[in-house]
């Protein structure tokens, strides 16, 4: 069986969701951070705050380094919070990441990747993994620094198969792909476009070299599919609602305030129940209480499982 890795998303795939996934989903090998970064010269100290607050055991610190000496910063910060292993995102695409000259962007400065590498292999007590994109303009970048990455000891690479400019635009180029599995000498792990099972299937068959996948918007869109993947039962909107309203009740406990919890809470429907009618998604997304919010949600749940003609 392949691995299946949980991608972060920034803002959702947090401390608290983390937690409740795996109590009320599970099916992941590895779950990884938001990623961990320095600003204005020092440590964002509420994402080691969260990290401190993790107690899952597969659980993979991701930094976003700018160069080697920031690999080293944040490794050292990581270590001390009692973590050995780290993931290295060079592959973010967002335009404020790459101003600041992170993420993608550093492959066009290909000597800003191999020191991040050569930082990794002084460190020999650390279990780094890469995550990628094939480059920021193209995607043959990946080409300038394949013999850097096969030369420095790493887990295994994470592979988005699009160039940064495209961000989640346009199709993933699975041509280049394959030219990156076949030049690469780590295990390589598919990202990109994963939203069903069939996504899945049909990566396998078409790499099945690869050791995993990496899923991140398939998984808040169907919570329940690592666990397809794996050959169990789907969950219903009843383990949905007790999961959704421990989520409630820790996002409560965390933030004061209606607006507060709402602002947390109301960015996961971007992505949960895409098949629900358009008109109870809105509905949740103009609730201005928790109360109201909460009414919506149920009557969201209420038509999934009792579908009316008129909103279907």
């Amino acid at each position: 069986m392949y691995e299946i890795h949980l991608a972060p998303l920034q803002g959702l795939t947090d401390t608290t969701f983390r937690r409740l996934f795996a109590d009320y989903y599970g099916g992941i090998d590895f779950c990884y951070t938001p990623f961990i970064r320095i600003e204005r010269g020092d440590f964002r100290l509420r994402d080691l705050k969260e990290l401190e607050a993790d107690e899952l055991s597969n659980l993979v610190p991701q930094i976003l380094p700018a160069n080697g000496e920031e690999v080293k910063r944040l490794s050292q910060a990581i270590v001390e919070r009692g973590y050995n292993r780290i993931d290295i995102n060079i592959g973010c695409p967002f335009p404020p990441i790459a101003a600041h000259g992170k993420g993608c962007v550093l492959f066009n400065y290909p000597e800003r990747i191999r020191e991040i590498l050569s930082a990794v292999k002084e460190m020999k007590d650390i279990e780094f993994s890469l995550k990628i994109r094939l480059g920021f303009t193209s995607c043959d970048q990946w080409k300038d620094v394949i013999d850097d990455i096969n030369n420095t000891p790493l887990r295994h690479v994470t592979v988005h198969s699009r160039y940064g400019k495209q961000q989640y635009k346009g199709e993933c180029d699975k041509i280049a792909f394959g030219e990156f599995l076949a030049a690469c000498k780590h295990k390589v792990i598919y990202n990109g476009d994963l939203m069903t099972k069939a996504d899945v299937d049909d990566i396998i068959k078409q790499f099945p070299t690869i050791a995993g996948v990496m899923i991140g918007r398939g998984i808040l869109t169907n919570m329940s599919l690592a666990r397809e993947l794996r050959g169990e039962a789907s969950l219903d909107t009843n383990n949905f609602r007790r999961y959704h309203a421990e989520l409630v009740d820790a996002t409560a406990q965390r933030m004061s305030g209606d607006m507060q919890i709402l602002g947390k809470l109301k960015p996961y429907w971007e992505y949960l129940y895409p098949e629900a009618p358009h008109k109870l998604h809105k509905n949740i997304q103009k609730a201005k209480s928790l109360d109201l919010y909460l009414a919506a949600v149920s009557a969201l749940h209420h038509e999934i499982d009792h579908p009316s003609a008129e909103l279907s």
